[in-house]
This record gives structure tokens, C-alpha cells and sequence, in this order.
């Protein structure tokens, strides 16, 4: 991971300073490990990350390691060879990570400004008589064509054909009362324990009468004409959707 640090010449990931001291950007004699270590100490105290620890420890090491060839002799040439090839390594990988760095370091300016922006915008408060005008003008069957009910209830009535066919013998020895009101206290309930959407067809037993199909489906369109629900079909012949109008 990228590791910032708060100098005097520089702010930012560690790794691109190691790269511009490199190009000769900074000077090295202007850097101090020193300053760099206690940076990152204050940064990141509390953290104790030894993996992070390592890291860092091998980036500041390879700038102390830049500083002490300063102080050196000029190597043999086979030395200076070597050196090369595991600098151009170090330079492959450092700017592998900068380029892995770069969206992140992007898209936080980016936040930055919208925050900032964010900061100098003041709106007043939502006036509750408003926003209950601006529900009240909203058609909860919108988008809801007489053929999309009919296709729904047709539907719940093919599954009832079908479960009769499947199980003939079965009989229902107790007729639950079945009221428009009942079905209404239903959908209700049903939807404030899911807190969400349910479809149409999930409001009926496994075994609906015809008097349930019919009964709920007035329900339905009772409770969405007075404002209770909202329903909402995203395709022609699709599921329709119900939840609760808030």
C-alpha cells in the first residue's frame, strides 16, 4: 500500500519520492530519513501492521541507501552494472504501484471537491405539509394498464387450475372468512413485516379459491387508489410489484 508522508519539500506516497529522488527531481541532500520516519510515525501511530512496518522500512532504507552512495567511492564497473539492472527492477515495481496509486489519489481530490462544494451549499429544511402535497399528487397505478392487471390475475388464476389438477382429492374442510376488508388488513400486514416489495402473487396461499384471487385483487386496488400502496410492473406481462407508500 501507498505511504504518505508530510514533508517540507514533498507530500505524498513515499514510493514517488523514492522515484523522484531517483530522476534527480529532489535532491537527496535536501530529504531526511529522519524527517521521513518521524512522518510516517505520526501518520500511522496507533497501527501496528508489521507487514506495513516492513515495508516502509525497506523504502526508507533504499533512500538512506541513495544518500550513503553519495558519501562512497565510485564503484567497479562490473558493480555499477548490477546495480542498474536492480535499479531498473526497483523502478519497474515503484511505478507499478504508482500507477496502481494514481485512481486512488484521483478520486479522493475528487471527493475532496465535492466535499468542499458540499460545505458551501445551504438549503432549508423540508416542509412536511409540501412534501405530503407533492406524495398526494403521485398516481400509484401509474404505468399500470388494465391489461397488466387482468395478465396478473389471470396468472394467480392459471396457478389455481394448475394445483387443483395436481391435487384433485384435496377439499378444505374450513372456509376462512374471506373480506375485502380481511384481504386489505392483509397486504398491510404482510408488507410492513417484509418492510419492502412483494409481488402480486405472493399475497395468496399455495391453494388460493377463486373467492381469494378476486377478493385480494380488489384489495390491491383499493388500498393503491386510497394512497396505502404503490404498485409498479417493470414489464409487459411481468410480476407486479407492491410496497408500502411512505
Amino acid at each position: 500500500m501507498p505511504y504518505y508522508i508530510e514533508l517540507d519539500l514533498f507530500q505524498g506516497p513515499l514510493d514517488l519520492l523514492l522515484i523522484l529522488l531517483k530522476e534527480e527531481d529532489i535532491p537527496l541532500y535536501a530529504i531526511s530519513v529522519a524527517e521521513i520516519t518521524a512522518s510516517w510515525i505520526c501518520l500511522r501511530e496507533g497501527e501496528k501492521d508489521i507487514e506495513d512496518l516492513e515495508e516502509f522500512l525497506l523504502l526508507a532504507a533504499e533512500i538512506l541507501a541513495l544518500k550513503a552512495r553519495l558519501l562512497l567511492h565510485r564503484p567497479e564497473e562490473g558493480q555499477l552494472e548490477e546495480e542498474a539492472q536492480g535499479e531498473e527492477t526497483t523502478w519497474l515495481e515503484l511505478s507499478r504501484k504508482l500507477e496502481e496509486y494514481r485512481p486512488y489519489q484521483e478520486a479522493a481530490h475528487r471527493l475532496a471537491e465535492l466535499g468542499e462544494r458540499a460545505a458551501l451549499i445551504f438549503t432549508k429544511p423540508l416542509d412536511p405539509s409540501a412534501v405530503t402535497a407533492a406524495l398526494a399528487r403521485i398516481d400509484p397505478l401509474a404505468g399500470i394498464t388494465l391489461l397488466d392487471l387482468h395478465q396478473a390475475i389471470k396468472s394467480v388464476l392459471l396457478r389455481f387450475e394448475r394445483a387443483k389438477e395436481t391435487y384433485p382429492a384435496v377439499r378444505s374442510l374450513y372456509q376462512p372468512r374471506i373480506t375485502l376488508l380481511t384481504q386489505q388488513r392483509l397486504i398491510l400486514r404482510r408488507l410492513n413485516q417484509v418492510k419492502g416489495k412483494l409481488t402480486f402473487s405472493s399475497f395468496f396461499t399455495s391453494h388460493p379459491s377463486r373467492l381469494e384471487v378476486a377478493t385480494t385483487f380488489l384489495a390491491l386496488l383499493e388500498l393503491a387508489r386510497r394512497g396505502r400502496v404503490h404498485i409498479y410492473q417493470r414489464e409487459a406481462f411481468g410480476e407486479i410489484e407492491v410496497w408500502l407508500k411512505g
